[in-house]
């Protein structure tokens, strides 16, 4: 694995760092929800997957997934070979418009975005810990 690159776009960050950069996104996500700011949350949730998965990348890197955030997200959302939670979590954040609903409702702001990206940040993570493990 190349060490980290300034200049390189994925090797800029380690895994482990991708996955904490990932972690803040997922919390500007959650705190974006909260004040039912629609447009930054989705952006927040899609950016936590593709940081997530830049860490998968880092360790196995696969020009199928892009470059950007939403390119892996895209290309997540139709990977047969994913789990089918993972695929329609990627889905999810694939389809949401990033325009708030023309109703608002009260109570609770409804926290399905940031539930979809925390699958794949922790998918991310396992897929990561799982290419760093010796073969046996």
């Amino acid at each position: 694995m190349p060490g980290p690159d300034p200049a390189h776009w994925l090797h800029r960050l380690t895994p482990d760092e991708w996955l904490a950069a990932a972690g803040t996104e997922l919390e500007h996500c959650a705190e974006t929800l909260a004040r039912r700011a629609t447009r930054p949350a989705v952006t927040h949730a899609r950016r936590a997957a593709g940081m997530a998965w830049n860490a998968v990348l880092v360790l196995a890197e696969e020009p199928r997934f892009g470059r950007s955030y939403m390119e892996h997200v895209v290309a997540l959302a139709s990977d047969e070979g994913l789990p089918d939670e993972v695929r329609a979590a990627a889905q999810a954040l694939r389809d949401t418009p990033p325009a708030p609903p023309e109703l608002i409702t009260l109570g609770k702001p409804d926290m399905t975005i940031l539930q979809q990206a925390q699958r794949i940040v922790t998918f991310a993570g396992a897929r990561v810990a799982a290419l760093r493990a010796p073969a046996s």
